[in-house]
């Protein structure tokens, strides 16, 4: 029995499937081939398109990897890429950590040396660094400034006094029957004060009210600020206090002129009275606190 027989017998399911012989051409006389090698290498030698050897074209396999001759280049994967362990990647996750501290200390360090040269800091003479040392005051906190004593251009007795502007309860003050022509007010403070507004307060009881004369324009003078005045124009009402915006620096006195005024009313049968009424005002600012630096105290 033939041996495709023998395997027909057994059902072998690849006896239905040509395959392609492998063979390779051999020269007839071995001993010609010495004479013929470079003539053969140079005419009839063929590049194999998958490994790239060498060899003779007439071969229809490779004869070092197997692949077809004449077909077209068998692909071959890419060389796998390195594999990262754990160790590799802790360390570069150091790495990155490290170039990121250093970068945020050499940012925090720019910050810091450009607010001291640039924000308002200027190098002293011991080498440190300080903030406007020709400075003499720092602001504290913004409060009801309390004055050390008040002065008017003139009062209409002891009951209707100038000190009633500033002692907190409804007592008012009265000018002397001027109508408040070229009335003034002038404050003194212990401590030098960076304003931000005065309060002026009218007399509360509505009656009174209507039957002085009430003030409708202020211009205020500030002893650090000689020649500028701060102007505040008052309404014509008593339901709330009227503010008139005053900024200064470092102020010890104030000087409030009174330079127009709302007319008085006759009211009920009653006549008009011819005196400027005030009933309170309040001071708001920042006491300033003296630089031991410049005072010569210890810090």
């Amino acid at each position: 029995m033939s041996d495709r027989e023998h395997r027909g017998s057994r059902d072998d399911p690849l006896d239905d499937i040509d395959f392609e012989e492998f063979e390779l051409r051999e020269p007839a006389d071995w001993d010609d081939v010495e004479q013929t090698r470079q003539y053969e290498f140079s005419e009839y030698m063929l590049a194999c398109p998958s490994c790239g050897i060498d060899q003779d074209a007439a071969n229809r396999h490779c004869e070092q990897c197997g692949a077809r001759l004449g077909q077209r280049r068998i692909a071959v994967a890419s060389r796998p890429l390195r594999s990262v362990n754990a160790g590799g990647r802790a360390l570069g996750i150091i790495v990155v950590v490290i170039a990121l501290s250093v970068v945020a200390a050499l940012v925090i360090s720019a910050v810091r040396n450009g607010g001291d040269e640039g924000n308002g800091g200027v190098a002293a003479t011991d080498g440190s660094s300080t903030t406007e040392r020709e400075t003499t005051t720092t602001r504290g906190q913004i409060q009801d400034i309390k004055p050390i004593s008040i002065e008017c251009s003139s009062q209409y007795n002891a009951t209707l006094r100038c000190a009633n502007l500033i002692d907190g309860i409804e007592d008012y003050w009265n000018d002397e029957s001027l109508r408040g022509e070229d009335a003034w007010i002038r404050i003194t403070f212990v401590n030098p004060i960076a304003f931000q507004q005065i309060q002026i307060i009218n007399v509360s009881n509505e009656e009174k009210f209507r039957r002085n004369y009430r003030v409708r324009a202020v211009e205020v003078y500030a002893d650090d600020l000689p020649g500028v005045p701060f102007r505040g124009d008052i309404p014509n009402d008593n339901d709330r206090p009227h503010r008139v915006t005053v900024e200064t620096n470092a102020t010890t006195e104030l000087d409030i002129r009174i330079i127009a005024t709302w007319p008085s009313e006759a009211l009920g049968g009653e006549q008009a009275f011819d005196e400027l009424a005030i009933e309170e005002l309040i001071f708001w600012g920042y006491e300033q606190q003296t630089d031991p630096l410049e005072s010569g105290e210890p810090g």
